[in-house]
């Protein structure tokens, strides 16, 4: 069995597509790495515009680690409001946040990310209300009550627009009420990995020019009628084909993600693991019960077995045509079009069926309130299309591993 694995390894990495894909997609991606980093953008201590390392650089400076405690909220909320009311600090001018240009250098631009953050979690959701009258209207109040009202209130309007069901609804609150006290600090190299969600797709792209002759190269290379007169052409070579497309996109999936991943971290430091997810979307309300560090884990698991689905699916097209490229053309447009098509328009059913395909990876963020309800067992997107995908890639690749052990071949 080995030697057939082995084989068929090298049958797939010879392939000049394969190759060629290989070395342009590293490269891609690569270049999408140096253009995040230089495009991380704060401020000097002068208030002038730096980005890149220098950028990141000065934000481990200024986010420094702190417990967002009720006493800590209301310290830097009264302080920013103190100077806007004093004549000595304060300003008409609304690009400096009605500070003097002085104090808005000073004070806010090292403080903005938290002082927007706090001030989203005071906002009312989709309200126009300016972060400043949030501040000054909730000024005092309890942070994390605030935090928990502004994450039911979402969570209700969902259920009130059809978009989740009383069960999923509930389950939800009871996530939001388990959400600990916020810790605010420097973060980046997690977040931009958390950023590189659509990368995957890209991925998931190689991966099928790579496996797509795995059946369809016997047929077309009339080698089929011979490999299954072979005498373990109906058994164990089928199953090294198909062992050895597992392997290949795993060693492909989970070689670029944790590539990437590691220059992320080497580059941007490590800082952060442990803070909670909520910070990677300030403005937005999230749900889930997660540092950072578990919701990059929880993500790369998830693009992995998700490709893992792609490649489950390619192992049975490429069963049923006889044509390499159409197995690639037609592998290619069930990851591109369902791109386009939205999780947030539609009915319930259609949203959460389109939800599950493969692709549609690029649209998940840890902001979602998607769920799926069997019974009174609420299970999260990830979790479903995780399982959706693991059991479809095995289901694929054994009816793949059937139609081509009984297909009828050309004498």
């Amino acid at each position: 069995m080995g030697g057939m694995i082995k084989y068929e390894w090298k049958k797939i990495w010879k392939n000049r597509l394969t190759q060629i894909s290989m070395i342009g997609c590293s490269l891609f991606l690569l270049f999408c790495v140096y253009m995040s980093i230089i495009e991380i953008t704060t401020t000097d201590e002068n208030g002038q515009a730096i980005s890149g390392m220098s950028a990141v650089e000065r934000l481990k400076d200024i986010q420094q680690r702190q417990e967002l405690t009720q006493d800590r909220v209301d310290e830097i909320v009264n302080q920013y409001l103190t100077y806007i009311h004093d004549p000595n600090t304060s300003s008409n001018n609304e690009a400096y946040y009605y500070l003097s240009e002085e104090q808005y250098k000073k004070f806010f631009l090292p403080n903005r990310d938290l002082l927007m953050m706090i001030g989203n979690i005071y906002r009312d959701s989709g309200s126009e209300e300016s972060v400043i009258d949030a501040l000054e209207r909730n000024v005092g109040k309890d942070f994390r009550q605030a935090r928990l009202e502004r994450d039911l209130k979402i969570i209700h309007l969902r259920e009130e627009s059809g978009k989740l069901t009383s069960i999923e609804a509930d389950s939800w609150e009871k996530e939001a009420e388990k959400i600990p006290e916020y810790q605010y600090g420097y973060q980046k190299g997690w977040e931009m990995i958390l950023n590189t969600l659509s990368w995957p797709v890209m991925i998931m792209m190689i991966i099928c020019i790579g496996i797509a002759p795995i059946f369809s190269g016997e047929y077309q290379s009339k080698c089929d009628s011979l490999f299954l007169c072979m005498k373990y052409g109906k058994s164990k070579l089928i199953t090294a084909k198909i062992i050895t497309v597992w392997l290949f996109t795993t060693c492909v999936s989970l070689g670029i993600t944790l590539s990437y991943s590691a220059v992320y971290l080497g580059l941007l430091g490590r800082a952060g693991a442990d803070l909670p997810i909520q910070l990677v979307y300030p403005t937005r309300a999230v749900g889930y019960h997660l540092t950072i560090g578990e919701a990059v884990i929880y993500a790369l698991i998830l693009s992995y077995i998700l490709t893992l689905g792609i490649s489950g699916i390619t192992i049975l097209i490429s069963a049923l045509l006889n044509n390499t490229y159409g197995v690639i053309i037609i592998m290619f447009l069930f990851i591109i079009l369902p791109t386009f098509l939205s999780v947030n328009t539609g009915w319930y059913t259609w949203n959460h069926i389109v939800s599950l395909l493969p692709s549609k990876i690029v649209d998940f963020g840890f902001n979602s309130y998607t769920a799926y309800s069997i019974g009174n067992v609420v299970i999260r997107w990830p979790d479903m299309a995780m399982l959706i995908n693991g059991a479809g890639a095995v289901l694929f690749s054994a009816a793949g591993y059937w139609i081509f052990k009984n297909h009828q071949v050309n004498k």
